[in-house]
């Protein structure tokens, strides 16, 4: 491969490593493992959230540098898997370029978990948080329901291409109206457990973790931006349940 193709290749898995959700440590590894199993003298690389930088000395004395701009992540676990074994492989193997870039087309196309898989998911997700905290079967059931709603509302959200600040606010604001009016309709007792089961649907976890293993890292610029968003996203998600709460008058 060319010094470009090398490099290409490297800042491609990069980036779809922090588009999924790996911490930036990972991600910088990785572009570096991989760069020096093709021969490069050194790699300097810089990656935030949103952006990476990458410039190599090549074995000819030669500098190449690329940047990515990195618009929207999320968490994949499947596909951080087979990147990660991915890049083992080509350190390991030394793989030719189409070989790579066949495999690495693969994983970015795979299919993500079906729609009605997902929202099954979210349902058992909030019914099990609402009993865990204290709640009956029933308002198990009412978090089941709430859960579902909230899911479709997120895949109505996505689909509109909304900041995830402004889709949190709304879907918060939706889940605390609808756990308000499952118990006003009866079909959950205990407003509170409801609302903390759907919650948890919200909070942004893995977030707020990845921040935590970039200051371990010292990552620190990567771990404020992380936990900064954490943060704000946690903020709105509880704003929004205080909003449907105000709106229909104090319901707790």
């Amino acid at each position: 491969m060319t010094n470009e193709q090398i490099l290409t290749c490297a800042i491609n898995i990069g980036e779809q490593l922090l588009i999924n959700g790996a911490e930036i440590s990972r991600v910088e590894d990785t572009i570096s493992r991989i760069c020096s199993a093709y021969g490069v003298r050194q790699s300097h690389i810089f990656s935030i959230a949103s952006c990476i930088i990458v410039s190599l000395e090549t074995s000819d004395g030669e500098w190449v540098t690329q940047t990515r701009r990195i618009l929207n992540y999320g968490t994949n676990m499947y596909k951080l898997d087979r990147l990660n074994n991915l890049s083992r492989k080509i350190c390991s193997e030394h793989l030719p370029r189409q070989a790579i870039e066949e495999e690495f087309d693969a994983i970015v196309k795979s299919k993500e978990y079906p729609p009605a898989l997902q929202i099954a998911v979210c349902a058992m997700v909030a019914a099990a948080f609402t009993v865990f905290f204290g709640g009956t079967l029933r308002d198990g059931f009412a978090a089941a329901f709430v859960g579902v709603l909230l899911k479709l509302t997120l895949y109505g959200l996505q689909s509109m291409k909304m900041k995830q600040i402004f889709s949190n606010i709304i879907c918060s604001i939706l889940s605390g109206l609808l756990c308000i009016f499952v118990c006003f309709a009866g079909l959950g007792r205990h407003l509170d457990t409801i609302m903390i089961g759907n919650i948890m649907l919200l909070i942004p976890g893995v977030l707020l973790t990845n921040s935590f293993r970039d200051f371990i890292s010292g990552d620190m610029i990567s771990g404020l931006l992380h936990f900064s968003e954490a943060i704000i996203t946690a903020v709105c998600v509880a704003g929004g349940f205080i909003i449907a709460i105000i709106l229909t008058g104090g319901s707790l």
